[in-house]
């Protein structure tokens, strides 16, 4: 049981600090800060491995790496291009992290029990949704109760968690791999921002019943477009295609971006992430980022941010 909570916990925040967005539970469908990215960023990088952007300050530069968050397990990718930039780096920006802090256990126990189901999960879904959900839940398990004494919103989590593991997908790299060759050549890992958990299960605590079906839908979508999909954006990341990259199905992120208060984290992320840099730009030298790559590309991303700002960027087919 602890240990099924503590993946919903895991997935859902890292579904949140990905890049999701949502509003109240009242309002209209929200708008996803991160739905359109701007296509003139959507480029092949001339260099071999992922792509990277440059940004410029007059005594300054950044390199920032735009991350898929996850990739297959085992999958090879350059990072001889990290390393260099990683050479007498300032400080290395990772993405913002979320801090869960010994008092938080109780309460986030407590929540919870609001993402349980008395009956049966499925007996609460429209014909369309609950066949599929049928169908899906023999994809990924033989256990014919499995995911039913959890709401349509964690149920569908936990389905899309079970299918990335399934899918052997690796939620720690690429980030893994760079704090590691940052470690070893001792520079700084900063995060652009350190969040609290328990507000965020809040906001979901109070979007079940209207997020709940919409997100078991996207979740099916995403188990239902396959693993082949996962693999290729996967590839096309790790080759700087970011066209490729951008490819896999973001059903958990569309999910996510049904919840309250959701547009308020990602906006968070992008302002956090945005300042970070800039600070870093600030000091003679340089430094290296990671930034989520649709948080980076998004129209009013990070790196149009920058560019408002008057910095110079440089993209990675130049």
């Amino acid at each position: 049981m602890i240990d099924r909570m503590a993946r919903v916990r895991r997935g859902f925040v890292a579904g949140l600090l990905a890049g999701l967005t949502a509003s109240s539970a009242l309002a209209a469908p929200p708008v996803d800060p991160e739905g359109a990215v701007v296509q003139e960023l959507v480029v092949t990088a001339k260099i071999r491995g992922p792509a990277w952007w440059r940004v410029s300050s007059s005594t300054s530069t950044v390199y920032i790496l735009g991350s898929p968050g996850a990739l297959p397990k085992g999958l090879k990718w350059d990072s001889s291009a990290t390393a260099r930039h990683l050479d007498g780096a300032n400080e290395l920006i990772g993405p913002p992290r979320v801090s869960v802090g010994l008092g938080d256990i109780f309460t986030l126990i407590n929540i919870r029990r609001h993402f349980r189901s008395k009956a049966p999960m499925e007996n609460s879904l429209q014909p369309a949704l609950r066949a599929r959900f049928l169908t899906d839940r023999a994809k990924l398990t033989s256990d014919p109760r499995a995911y039913s004494s959890w709401t349509p919103l964690a149920a569908g989590l936990l389905m899309v968690a079970d299918f990335r593991k399934q899918a052997k997908l690796d939620l720690s790299e690429p980030q893994a791999t760079i704090d590691r060759l940052a470690r070893n050549k001792g520079v700084k890992i900063v995060p652009a921002g350190i969040y609290k958990a328990v507000p965020v299960f809040r906001a979901a605590e109070t979007g079940l019943a209207i997020s709940g079906p919409a997100c078991m839908a996207d979740a099916l979508d995403e188990v239902e477009a396959g693993s082949e999909r996962i693999r290729a954006a996967g590839e096309g990341w790790a080759r700087g295609d970011v066209g490729a990259a951008l490819s896999a199905q973001r059903g958990y992120e569309k999910c996510v971006n049904s919840l309250p208060e959701g547009a308020d984290v990602i906006t968070r992320s992008m302002n956090d992430s945005t300042a970070t840099i800039i600070q870093a730009l600030g000091k003679p030298g340089h430094s290296v980022a990671v930034v989520n790559l649709r948080t980076l590309l998004a129209q009013n991303g990070v790196l149009q941010r920058l560019k408002a700002q008057g910095f110079k960027v440089v993209t990675p087919d130049q």
